[in-house]
């Protein structure tokens, strides 16, 4: 049983991580002119553009606190009417010319992990990796008290931590 949750909790731990590095790697470079520039109407505003190589809609809607590191309204404001470089994911490459909505990412090269983590952590695919987080600190809280092992109390801060800092990012 030791064993089990101490290998369950090291992959758990590094889902996360890997994760990223996989959707990092399958990121295919898109580059044009920038026709315009629109502000969404939600609560958190986020920018979308169009560009003249394609029909889609290109939009980033990371908009939690990560965003602040951010400064895509600077370039898209300055860039309309030049060419602009960002990437998308290689899934949605089949999207391209069907004029539909493209989540971008690594605007001019920068910010690439901030937007992959929007990307991959929507606002509502962040509750299932927090609920996975709980049930990994109920296992590693049994093991503190029933196995007695000081590897689950640093597993257990751990996930406290990073389910905190999933919920706040």
């Amino acid at each position: 049983m030791r064993i089990f949750i101490i290998i369950i909790s090291v992959i758990g731990i590094l889902y996360v991580p890997a994760s990223l590095m996989i959707l990092k790697n399958n990121l295919n470079l898109i580059q044009g002119t920038v026709k315009n520039v629109e502000k969404s109407s939600d609560r958190f505003s986020y920018y979308q553009f169009h560009i003249d190589q394609y029909p889609n809609t290109f939009y980033n809607s990371g908009t939690g606190l990560l965003s602040f590191f951010k400064d895509d309204e600077k370039i898209l404001k300055f860039n309309i009417n030049r060419e602009i470089r960002f990437y998308i994911n290689s899934k949605d490459i089949e999207k391209l010319k069907k004029g539909e909505k493209i989540f971008f990412i690594g605007l001019e090269g920068e910010n690439i992990i901030i937007d992959i983590f929007y990307y991959h952590f929507s606002k509502f695919s962040k509750i299932p990796f927090f609920l996975f987080c709980i049930l990994m600190m109920c296992l590693n809280f049994y093991g503190v008290f029933i196995l007695k092992s000081k590897t689950f109390e640093i597993l257990l801060t751990i996930y406290l931590f990073l389910g905190m800092l999933i919920l706040i990012l």
